[in-house]
């Protein structure tokens, strides 16, 4: 693959600056905007030469930066003679006349130096290479005063442009592309005909107009943004906001996030710190008494001290009450925390799965197809994987095996998201918790209602008699996991994606038990270690939980990591100083 560098303008809107000085190596923070992106780009491997299109006014400037410049492959810079913005050639005459005159054969990757982005090119080239045709990038615009300004194309549901035009007077569609193109080696005949049929050659998005009326082009949409320098003022701000290319995304607080489930144990901790962030979020529970609701309503007598929090009592198996809150709310992000919880409980109490985890999930999905949202995110569950022996337990792994109602459901759920997602486009990202533990947490819980008998004296229950591990992951971690994602939705052709959220380190019951006996102590809660009776596996009950976290870290380069010493630690703390049940 050739890497074309689009250099040959004058920026005349950035004089003083430009007029003796090209744009392409003007400095944001420690780099120049050509080094941001091709450094960048080679870090991919597959470029086997550079290409740096100038004008003649800047090709020194050019030559001696490439003379400095380490790269993998060699750099070649081609001035292409014109003087003056009145001479230019224009984009799709400058990619023609480096054809030509290097005599390139191959694969292009056509980039415009005056731009810097946030996120790698390297996911652009590996959707060019899924894709196999000439592709291009796209980004949502909700302005039409900027679309009118920008090459605006129609999309079908696979990423195909149906249709495309620059500065449209009425714009068809929000999506914009900028100037980041890979034509393939088959179609880069397309480009002298163009010229000669009398396309636009001054604007690089008429060349994929055309192209795209003749042959197959996939549009990729961009997973973060594109700052582009159009004058001092925005050189100026780009200086000051510019961070770089960052993996992921970062919570944006200046969105409006729903969080279903907010009374519960997850969704409190999020909600709380996403308002802690400065977000504006939206509460959605309907405070059942599946266990002591006194603790629900304490985590939101936490949250209603926060300005921006609001509550709304509902039930998400409510398909009106899912409407309106959607229709009123115009949420950016979603977050379903909302579900029937408990392995067991399912077994005596199917209908109430059916109810929430079904239903309701279904009225969360139909409610982001008619009122989109940017990002819709999803409580699955370490359930789903079943007794299986393999271990870790990997997103890759065959889940079609649940051994309860609740594990059924929740494997439902992520089923029902990826027909939404290929269907209607709703971009989904599905979280299978594993064993959360912490403050504010579940009394149905073990660890939870180890510590109630524990300081009371009383005998705790024991399963498999003793013979289980658990891969428990303490609530921070999964909330830092899911907020890593919130602004970070998928952008493969089917927009949806599955993440394990767990401690990695499955942990022996009994150990668990003997680290939460010691904090009790600690805190004089307990004076001994208590008595347990030893049981046989309860049904419905794994023997194993061991998440694989690759996927986490290579996207998000976050791992859990809080120990259960940590962990239980802080939770005893809690207990001890603000919560106890007297039941």
């Amino acid at each position: 693959m050739i890497c074309i560098v689009l250099a040959a303008g004058y920026a005349t809107r950035l004089y003083p600056l430009t007029e003796n000085f090209p744009k392409p190596l003007l400095k944001v923070r420690d780099k120049t905007i050509l080094d941001w992106l091709v450094d960048d780009i080679d870090a991919a491997g597959v470029i086997d030469r550079y290409v740096v299109v100038s004008n003649h006014r800047f090709a020194e400037h050019f030559q001696s930066w490439a003379s400095e410049k380490a790269l993998s492959a060699p750099i070649v810079v081609v001035d292409d003679r014109s003087v003056s913005n009145d001479t230019r050639l224009g984009a799709v005459k400058d990619i023609q006349f480096a054809i030509d005159t290097l005599k390139l054969d191959g694969d292009l990757l056509v980039i415009a130096g005056d731009n810097v982005l946030d996120f790698s090119l390297r996911r652009f080239i590996d959707y060019f290479q899924r894709k196999q045709t000439s592709c291009a990038m796209r980004y949502y615009e909700p302005d039409t005063a900027k679309l009118r300004k920008a090459g605006v194309a129609e999309i079908d549901d696979v990423g195909r442009i149906t249709r495309m035009e620059e500065k449209p007077s009425d714009p068809f569609s929000h999506w914009c592309m900028p100037p980041f193109y890979i034509y393939r080696k088959d179609d880069l005949h397309y480009i002298r005909e163009a010229i000669e049929a009398g396309c636009n050659t001054d604007a690089p998005g008429s060349l994929i107009a055309w192209l795209s009326a003749r042959t197959a082009v996939h549009a990729m949409e961009m997973p973060g943004k594109r700052y582009d320098i159009g004058d001092i003022s925005s050189y100026r701000q780009v200086e000051e906001q510019y961070c770089g290319i960052l993996k992921y995304r970062p919570v944006d607080p200046a969105k409006k996030y729903l969080v279903t489930g907010a009374a519960g144990f997850v969704g409190f901790h999020l909600a709380k710190s996403l308002l802690e962030r400065g977000a504006s979020v939206t509460g959605f529970d309907n405070i059942n008494n599946y266990y002591d609701v006194r603790i629900k309503h304490a985590r939101l007598d936490v949250l209603k001290n926060y300005e921006r929090f609001t509550f709304i009592k509902g039930d998400i198996a409510d398909k009106a009450a899912v409407d309106t809150l959607f229709a009123e709310g115009r949420f950016d992000i979603a977050v379903n925390l909302a579900a029937q919880a408990g392995v067991r409980y399912s077994i005596t109490n199917p209908e109430e799965y059916i109810h929430s985890n079904i239903i309701g999930f279904f009225n969360i999905l139909e409610a982001c197809r008619h009122y989109p949202v940017e990002h819709l995110l999803y409580a699955s569950s370490s359930s789903v994987y079943g007794n299986q022996q393999k271990a870790p337990f990997s997103t890759e792994d065959d889940v079609s095996r649940p051994i309860s109602l609740y594990a059924a459901t929740k494997k439902s759920n992520e089923l029902m998201a990826h027909t939404y997602s290929h269907l209607y486009g709703v971009p989904t990202t599905g979280l299978r918790f594993f064993t959360v533990y912490g403050p504010y947490g579940r009394p149905d819980m073990a660890y939870f209602s180890f510590a109630e008998k524990l300081t009371k004296g009383e005998t705790i229950q024991i399963f498999n008699n003793g013979d289980m591990k658990r891969d428990f992951t303490y609530i921070d971690d999964i909330v830092k996991g899911i907020e890593n994602m919130l602004c970070n939705p998928p952008v493969s052709d089917v927009r949806y994606r599955v993440y394990n959220i767990g401690n990695n380190k499955p942990e022996d019951l009994l150990r668990f038990v003997e680290v939460l006996e010691g904090a009790l102590l600690r805190e004089g809660l307990i004076e001994q270690r208590g008595k347990k009776e030893f049981l046989p596996m309860q049904q419905g009950d794994v023997y194993q939980t061991f998440a694989d976290v690759t996927e986490l870290e290579r996207d998000f380069d976050f791992k859990p990591s809080t120990t259960i010493e940590e962990g239980l630690a802080k939770f005893v703390k809690w207990y001890k100083g603000y919560f106890s049940f007297d039941c």
